[in-house]
This record gives structure tokens, C-alpha cells and sequence, in this order.
């Protein structure tokens, strides 16, 4: 029974050390930090927050226009007048009564109502608000679209530069490790006396050099990862593993979204001159109110009663106002329409130039990989003509940096080629 228990608190102990492993050495990939990014993004987040404003204003918007308009009202006017024998307050003044005219103001005025008003017969600008609001919720979802593909691109291309750096890092470990191995067999070269001792210390300041490069590499990995997590809104400071990237170029598209925003600025400008020309439209609107209306105190509680009615307007002239906005609304659109026109000029030259930087540095990588690959039986010619003596550990060590020099050129590359691919997949859209 012991031995049983002793067991399975070592089987826990060995689970959690391993979930502390894979937390400490956890590997993300770039749909990891995307998806981060658009959850914690505040600006995506305000554009959401901004949709349901907008059906806010809906509501508020029919609540204002066909919505009955309840209210209470009370007034009290004190109109006194003296030097009049029937004393301060009073319907009927004498002559010599000094006071405001008594066909103004009836002596006062005590009031008390509860009063219900709507408007009629508005279904033009129901309908012109609901357009609008239509419009304003598609250029909402249109602006989030536009931001989502402004992180996208950030991420993808601040992602990439934080695993060239990773890629640097490791490429330098690797050739760490090999040069390590190298020493330990030149070091049994030297005590047989197949060897220089300078040639051993010469390889040991080469490694340590190699140990500096893989430090800076790593900092700068540290440094690019820390911008990639403050880009995504992620608190940690805890050094990952990134997976590798392989972007695909997209097919080109006939019509891009990115001209969307111009449309619905275009669509937002004629619902807004729609809506301000409604008021040319016959105004209707029914009143009801119920309660107190008097003019004096006397027998006051007579005086309760209701009224109804309707009240209309037309306006007739307003010095051409309709007019001058249309052409506002015309001047306006034109605007957009002009830089619609350049932004389809942008749109091409940066496509264009995009697909001729993708295919010079294919052309590059196709060359790269076959010089590495050449590279690499020079490599091993070299090895043996160094433990034959037949080559020195300088021209070794050259050769060396210079393969090296091949592979970081080919890593370098390889991102920008990735970045050239966002960059036309980002227009491409």
C-alpha cells in the first residue's frame, strides 16, 4: 500500500513538472497572436462598442420622431395692478389702473396639465434615418474589417521579424555546437602533434565570438517578442519558441474591398442630404392636453378641462437653402470620388511593385540554397584537408564564417520573402 501511494504521488509530482516544462518552453504560432490581437485590440473593441450605440440611436431615433411625447406642465403668471379700486390681482381693472393691458395677459395665469403630442405622417424621415443608420452600422463592420487587416499586417510582419531573430539565434547555436565538436577533435590533433596549439587557440576565440553573436541574437529576440506581445496586448515576459511561418500568395482579386470605404462615405452624404431635405415635407403632429388652464382664483376648481388639435407647417422659403446643400453634398462626394481615383492608382503601383520584389527574391532564394548547397561539400573537403594539415585553421575558420554568412543571408531572405508576401496579400484585398 505504501509503495502504491509512493508511486502515485511520484506519477503527480512528474505530471506537474512537466506542465511547468511545457509552460516554461510553450510554443505559439502566429494564428495564436492574431487572435490575441483582434480580442485585445481597443480600437476593434471601440468599433464594436459603436454597433451598439448605433442601435441605440435607432430606438432613440423613433423614440423622437413617431413616439408619443408625454409631459407634465405648470405655470403660474402674477400680474398685478395698481392704483385700482378693485384691488392688485384682477381681470377687470379701472381706467386709471396701472398695470400691463389687460388684453395681453388676462390678469394671470394658473395651469396645470398633462400634455401628449405625435407626430404624423414623418415616414420619409423614418425611413431616411433608418437608412442611415443602416449606412453608419456598414461603415462600423467596414472600419472593424479595416483595422482587423491593419493588425493583421502589424502582427504578420512584427511576428516575422521576431523569428529572424529566433532563426539568427539558433543557426548561431548550431554552428556553436559545431565548432565545440570541431575543438574537441583539433584538441587530440594537438596532443599527437598533428596540430598548432595557435590553431586551437584561434578556434576557442572563434567560439567564444560565436557565443557573443548568439547572445546579441538573442536579445534581439527578447526585444522583438516583447513589441509582438505589446502589439497583441499580451502581458508575459517569459521566453517562447515560435512556430515557423509559410504565407501563401492569394490570387489576385478584380475589385477590392478597400473601396468600400469610399462608397459608404459617398452613401452616408446623400442619406444626411435626404434627411435634411425632409423638412420641406408637410409637418404634422396631433396635441392633447387635460387639466387646469385659469385666469383667476375665483371659482378655480370649474376650470378643469381638456383640449385636442393638430398643428401643421410648410415652409414656403428659406432663401435656397435646399439648393446650396445639394451642391455642398455634390462638392463633397467629388472629394471622395478624387481620391477613390488616386487611391486606385496606390492600390496598382503597390501591388505591382510588391509581385516584382516576390520574384527577385525567389530568384535569390533559388540561388542561395544552390550555393549552400555547393557550400556544403566544400565544407566537408575542408574538414578533411584540415586533419590532414593540408589546410590552416584561418583558411578554415574563413571558409566557415563565410558558409555562415550564406545561411544568415538565406534566413534573411526567407522573411523578407514572407513580408513581401504580406505586404501584397495586405493590397490585395
Amino acid at each position: 500500500m505504501i509503495n502504491f501511494t509512493q508511486r502515485f504521488i511520484l506519477l503527480i509530482i512528474i505530471f506537474f513538472l512537466s506542465l511547468l516544462c511545457n509552460k516554461s518552453f510553450a510554443q505559439r504560432n502566429l494564428e495564436f497572436y492574431l487572435n490575441t490581437a483582434y480580442q485585445n485590440n481597443p480600437a476593434i473593441n471601440e468599433q464594436q462598442n459603436l454597433i451598439r450605440f448605433n442601435n441605440l440611436q435607432r430606438e432613440l431615433d423613433y423614440a423622437q420622431n413617431s413616439g408619443f411625447n408625454m409631459y407634465l406642465s405648470a405655470n403660474y403668471l402674477f400680474v398685478p395692478y395698481f392704483n385700482n379700486s378693485g384691488g392688485i390681482i384682477t381681470t377687470n381693472p379701472d381706467a386709471n389702473a396701472i398695470g400691463y393691458d389687460i388684453g395681453l395677459t388676462n390678469g394671470g395665469l394658473y395651469s396645470a396639465q398633462f400634455n401628449i403630442e405625435k407626430n404624423i405622417f414623418n415616414g420619409a424621415l423614418n425611413d431616411a434615418l433608418s437608412n442611415q443608420r443602416m449606412i453608419s452600422e456598414n461603415k462600423i463592420k467596414n472600419d472593424i474589417e479595416l483595422l482587423k487587416r491593419e493588425l493583421h499586417k502589424q502582427v504578420t510582419d512584427q511576428y516575422l521579424q521576431t523569428y529572424l531573430s529566433y532563426q539568427l539565434y539558433k543557426m548561431t547555436n548550431e554552428l556553436t555546437s559545431y565548432l565545440n565538436d570541431q575543438q574537441k577533435i583539433l584538441g587530440e590533433l594537438v596532443e599527437n602533434g598533428m596540430a598548432k596549439q595557435s590553431e586551437y587557440l584561434l578556434l576557442s576565440v572563434e567560439i567564444e565570438n560565436q557565443k557573443i553573436a548568439a547572445n546579441d541574437y538573442l536579445s534581439q529576440f527578447k526585444s522583438n517578442l516583447y513589441v509582438l506581445n505589446s502589439l497583441c496586448g499580451i502581458k508575459d515576459s517569459s521566453v517562447i519558441e515560435l512556430d515557423s511561418v509559410s504565407l501563401e500568395l492569394k490570387n489576385p482579386r478584380t475589385y477590392s474591398e478597400l473601396f468600400k470605404k469610399f462608397e459608404l462615405d459617398s452613401l452616408a452624404l446623400e442619406i444626411q442630404q435626404q434627411i435634411f431635405e425632409t423638412k420641406y415635407q408637410p409637418q404634422v403632429s396631433l396635441f392633447f392636453n387635460t387639466g387646469l388652464n385659469a385666469v383667476e382664483l375665483n371659482n378655480i376648481k370649474r376650470k378643469l378641462g381638456l383640449s385636442a388639435g393638430v398643428n401643421f407647417s410648410l415652409p414656403i422659403f428659406d432663401g435656397n437653402q435646399r439648393s446650396i446643400t445639394r451642391q455642398q453634398t455634390k462638392v463633397s462626394i467629388e472629394t471622395i470620388n478624387n481620391y477613390k481615383r488616386n487611391f486606385a492608382i496606390l492600390l496598382e503601383n503597390q501591388k505591382n511593385s510588391a509581385l516584382k520584389k516576390i520574384e527577385s527574391l525567389k530568384n535569390n532564394l533559388n540561388n542561395l540554397s544552390r550555393q549552400i548547397e555547393s557550400y556544403n561539400t566544400v565544407i566537408k573537403i575542408a574538414e578533411r584537408e584540415l586533419r590532414q594539415g593540408q589546410l590552416s585553421m584561418i583558411e578554415y575558420l574563413t571558409i566557415l564564417k563565410n558558409f555562415a554568412d550564406l545561411k544568415k543571408n538565406k534566413i534573411t531572405t526567407e522573411i523578407n520573402y514572407q513580408l513581401e508576401i504580406n505586404n501584397y496579400n495586405y493590397w490585395n484585398y
